[in-house]
């Protein structure tokens, strides 16, 4: 693999400096705003937040092992089992409503 730079917050805090970016500093400094606050700001990053909450409950599920998936859905299956179930009604009256009447 190739040299590759690591990207943590003195990385950031001395691209920042660098940059002349005394403003974002003195609020970091100041503890107004975080490192990854200040790093978006300055256009480095783009913010992670996701747009929904679906999307954010989807990325980390995304993200989460067997084990934890395992634990999510043993732990919340009244909930996972309500709505499998609603989708899946849904999903078979639309199916009925698209049909040809005889």
């Amino acid at each position: 693999m190739a040299n590759e730079i690591k990207r943590d917050n003195a990385y950031w805090l001395g691209r920042l400096e660098k940059d002349g970016r005394t403003d974002l500093l003195g609020m970091i400094n100041d503890g107004d705003i975080t490192v990854y606050r200040a790093t978006i700001d300055a256009g480095y990053r783009k913010s992670r937040a996701a747009s929904s909450r679906a999307e954010q409950i989807s990325y980390h599920y995304s993200r989460a092992t067997l084990a934890e998936k395992r634990r999510f859905i043993a732990d919340n299956w009244s909930s996972v089992a309500r709505i499998v179930t609603d989708f899946a009604r849904r999903k078979r009256e639309s199916e009925e409503a698209q049909k040809p009447s005889a």
